[in-house]
């Protein structure tokens, strides 16, 4: 990467524009694992892990969102850099990949988004209260999370989670974490969950969703309710309006974490519509 080693998980044949999976925050490329089982054999994919999760590289000061835009464009040029690629990304990832493809609307060929609408609204007279939070945080930076076992981790995936299998809440918990003495540690840094004193205006988001050409396919859990916390009631028919080329999907039985809660049916839809491309 540009500031120290990225990795990246592949599944599939070798393939010289591979499928890209962006993962949200504290998740990682592994994870992709449940989704990925339900995907076609013969897709090539390379799930990354952004810098300062899974097995990339820390930063040794801070994460800002802006760079997660040059760690897409650095990435895509060494595995792409002559043809448009494909992206699904989730959260944070989907996110990163839907105002990249209005950045650099030539590098997308298409895109499933599932549940990134960025962050919601700032009021300017909140900015004060944020930046201070963010310097209180700077003078205790966090630890990172421990639990006794896996099964701690599981059932606290659980409780925050309801649609989540149990079976994959067991895997995520592994895959998040690493061995330590005493028992197992979160593999995203700590820094992570710093506060952020970046935010950018929903204007500025909406103008690089409008500046996309390429299809997309914007998937959201039924049950969650992060698309109308961060967008608003009418959000969605926002979307329609700013992006034409824009097909929205709702996951039955699916919150957030719609990917590892309902692999099945998020894989059909995907496959569909990844059809409907060809």
């Amino acid at each position: 990467g540009r500031a120290g080693s990225m990795a990246v998980t592949r599944w599939g044949p070798v393939a010289p524009a591979p499928i890209v999976l962006l993962h949200g925050w504290m998740d990682c490329g592994a994870a992709w694992q449940l989704l990925v089982d339900c995907l076609p054999d013969e897709w090539p994919l390379l799930a990354v892990d952004w810098p300062g999760y899974g097995r990339s590289a820390r930063r040794v000061d801070h994460y800002w969102f802006p760079e997660h835009f040059a760690e897409l464009d650095w990435l895509l040029d060494e595995i792409s850099p002559h043809a448009p690629v494909r992206l699904i990304g989730h959260s944070m990832g989907g996110t990163v990949a839907s105002m990249y493809a209005g950045i650099r609307p030539g590098r997308v060929a298409w895109l499933v988004n599932m549940e990134g609408f960025g962050m919601p609204a700032l009021p300017p007279e909140q900015l004060p209260g944020l930046v201070a939070g963010w310097l209180d945080s700077l003078r205790a930076l966090p630890a990172a999370r421990r639990y006794a076992d896996l099964e701690e981790l599981t059932a606290a995936l659980m409780r925050a989670h309801a649609r989540l299998p149990v079976a994959h809440a067991r895997f995520l918990a592994r895959a998040w974490t690493r061995p330590v003495a005493g028992g197992f540690e979160m593999l995203a840094d700590p820094h992570q969950q710093l506060r952020t004193p970046i935010r950018y205006a929903r204007a500025d988001v909406e103008a690089c969703w409008a500046g996309a050409v390429a299809p997309q396919l914007l998937l959201c859990g039924a049950e969650s309710a992060h698309a109308g916390n961060v967008l608003g009631a009418d959000g969605l028919a926002r979307l329609r309006q700013l992006m034409p080329k824009l097909s929205i999907e709702s996951i039955a039985e699916a919150g957030h974490l719609l990917l590892h809660e309902q692999p099945q049916r998020v894989a059909g839809v995907i496959t569909r519509f990844v059809a409907a491309q060809a």
